[in-house]
């Protein structure tokens, strides 16, 4: 094993380190004891490791979706892709691909979908178990495995269909990859070696890239080992040859699919801005990334990380500590410095560590706040703290150190497992798929259910959560309202500017307690522009040609309505820096009409999933809500699932024809 001569550095204390150099040793202290025990028994550990991680995998295992719908869009576009060949872009196209085996087999069925992401994490704890073996302490590699093996929190992922159990397998063969390739080796490599090696190293990076987006980030920890390591000949091969693949495989694409576009390009221009579901609020600042990294090193570390090792009790109102952010901040900082001169191997993971959080530090918006978002890092965040003490005790001073390393290793497995227990317990409870749900939820899963058992083939249904609805409408067509569209207040004014004649704008306060005409009525809905939000504040405005006009401009004024005429008279109204927001309902519409919908289901989702307080997720209801303005009898319920004081769910069919509209594609995509 002469190969891993110089990335351990050989010492008195760390007799693992002087088996991989073929030095004799003498165990002298705790860590050696540990080490050599370890190092007799590691063949046989890692199946009872694999068979810990099986079993705790089963007994978590979960027949439900998760209610975020993030996991349900991969088994969309593993459906479109195997079904319709459309390219699954925007989140990442390699596990979809893969899934769609799956899909293909065994249609949309949940239980096979998921034992994908079971065999996917055993392939990621044998791969880490293989990538790490005699590279580094066996200690480490125990310690972390066990910890892996019983939390609840990774072997979640086991059992979903998100794709952090794919991209933890993808990860790992990656690291395996470029240890084999570029620190196992020290003697010279001939040019087509060479090649090789770097074309593999593309490959697997090619894939971690496709998986997820900040897959990019090993991208950079590569580059950057290179770089600290003056390996300046690989720093340029392996940027060449990644770019190389990467404009190969797009070329693929655009010969495929007609299809461009970088993966991220789309995600990336929504991460940029201050708010990603409302463009409107313009792009973020320099200021605005520094206060995102601060919250979210905060909140991913002392917060989610903590908790995700055990050492915080998971709750609704869980706070954030600056203490605890700079402590792990300092011991990871500590670890880089200390592996550098140790152990290669661990130099790198704590590159790739220290590269994907930092750079989703940046990106993420803070109200996302997800342990999810920091799984892949776990084991290996995990490992960087424990490689710190391990060679920070092997000091000939700081021995009594070494107690430490099993007494936190402990703390933390039996912290963990305890969780784990409790997680299990809930789990044993769920008898269905709408077992443990709330009664928003239950609704509105059995809305869906019921809607693509009993609607139209061809009917297609809008919804909050069109990839939740399609798993439980076993890939009926859901269409997604996920936000409401942003439209140009500046257009707006500079339209009604040019024609300030033909507009009124009016308070809807005003009609309160007013009687109107018939005719009055419906020439105002009918004529209806645009709704316009400013605060509290709701106007609508309406464009009537001359005729129109004059008709009714006496029973406007003998009402009593202060309607606005022009632009200049409402931007004085506006108060100093207050948003306008600003929709069109024959816009929504349109857009319902031009993609085939043909019913909606509204319902009572909370925005708090723990407290039934009346305040839901309402962006489907207000798109409702501002057609109705101008359509008040566009939509007939056709029914409803749960009574009307348990949180119901409702389908209304949309009747185009009593306004003069047909539908134009039943068979739009998705």
């Amino acid at each position: 094993m002469a190969k891993n001569s110089g990335n351990l550095k050989t010492s008195k204390t760390t007799p693992s380190t002087a088996k991989i150099n073929n030095t004799p040793a003498k165990i002298k202290d705790l860590l050696g004891i540990m080490d050599s025990f370890l190092d007799r028994h590691l063949n046989k550990l890692i199946w009872v490791i694999l068979g810990l991680t099986f079993l705790i995998s089963i007994l978590l295992f979960d027949p439900r979706v998760s209610l975020t719908g993030d996991d349900s869009f991969y088994i969309i576009k593993a459906s479109d892709f195997i079904h319709s060949f459309v390219y699954p872009s925007f989140q990442g196209s390699l596990y979809p691909i893969v899934l769609s085996l799956f899909v293909a087999i065994f249609g949309i069925s949940l239980v096979p979908l998921k034992a994908f992401s079971l065999i996917a994490m055993l392939g990621f704890m044998y791969l880490f178990y293989i990538a790490f073996r005699s590279r580094i302490p066996s200690t480490l590699l125990v310690v972390v495995l066990l910890i892996m093996s019983i939390n609840s929190f990774i072997l979640y992922y086991a059992s979903q269909t998100y794709n952090e159990a794919f991209y933890l397998l993808v990860q790992m063969a990656m690291i395996l990859v470029f240890f084999r390739g570029f620190i196992d080796k020290h003697e010279a490599v001939t040019f087509k070696q060479d090649i090789n090696r770097h074309l593999i190293l593309a490959l697997s990076l090619l894939a971690i890239v496709l998986t997820k987006n900040i897959g990019y980030s090993a991208l950079f920890a590569v580059t950057g080992y290179f770089l600290l390591q003056g390996q300046w000949k690989n720093l340029l091969f392996s940027i060449i040859t990644f770019a190389v693949l990467m404009l190969f495989f797009q070329g693929i694409k655009y010969m495929v699919w007609s299809d461009n576009g970088l993966q991220f390009s789309t995600q990336g221009s929504g991460l940029m801005n201050k708010d990603y579901y409302n463009p409107q609020a313009g792009k973020e600042d320099l200021a605005g990334f520094y206060t995102r990294f601060l919250e979210n090193s905060k909140l991913y570390l002392s917060k989610h990380f903590i908790s995700v090792i055990g050492m915080k009790k998971v709750a609704p109102d869980m706070g954030v500590s600056s203490l605890v952010t700079i402590l792990i901040y300092i011991s990871a900082i500590g670890s880089l410095i200390v592996t550098y001169r140790k152990n290669k191997y661990l130099f790198f993971i704590g590159l790739l560590t220290g590269t994907f959080l930092l750079i989703s530090f940046v990106i993420l918006q803070t109200r996302w706040d997800q342990s999810r978002l920091i799984i892949p890092t776990v084991p290996l965040l995990l490992m960087m703290m424990f490689s710190l003490l391990y060679f920070v005790s092997g000091m000939p001073k700081l021995k009594i150190l070494q107690v430490s390393i099993p007494v936190f290793a402990l703390l933390i497995f039996f912290q963990s497992l305890a969780v784990t227990a409790g997680a299990i317990k809930a789990n044993n409870e769920i008898k269905g798929m709408y077992s443990g749900l709330s009664p928003d939820w239950r609704n509105y899963l059995q809305a869906s259910e019921w809607a693509a058992t009993n609607l139209p083939k061809e009917a297609v249904i809008a919804c909050r959560k069109p990839s939740i609805s399609f798993v439980y409408g076993k890939g009926r067509n859901f269409y997604g309202i996920m936000q409401l569209p942003a439209y140009s207040i500046d257009v707006f004014f500079q339209n009604w500017a040019k024609d300030e004649q033909s507009y009124m704008l009016f308070d809807y306060d005003d009609f309160k307690g007013k009687q109107i005409s018939n005719g009055l009525y419906k020439t105002l809905k009918e004529n209806m522009l645009a709704m316009l939000f400013v605060g509290d504040t709701v106007y609508f405005a309406d464009k009537l040609n001359d005729s129109l006009r004059n008709i009714y401009s006496a029973e406007i004024k003998s009402s009593g309505f202060n309607y606005i005429s022009t632009v200049a008279n409402f931007k004085s109204m506006l108060p100093d820096g207050k948003m306008v927001k600003l929709y069109y309902p024959d816009s929504l519409l349109n857009t319902l009409q031009n993609s085939g919908v043909t019913h909606v289901l509204t319902a009572n989702l909370r925005r708090n999933s723990f407290r039934k307080d009346g305040m839901i997720i309402n962006t489907v209801e207000r798109y409702v809500a501002f057609v109705q303005e101008k359509y008040p009898e566009i939509f007939a319920k056709v029914s409803q699932i749960g009574a009307d004081d348990d949180e119901p769910a409702t389908i209304s069919k949309i009747d185009y024809e009593k306004y003069g509209r047909s539908i134009k594609n039943l068979n739009s995509k998705r």
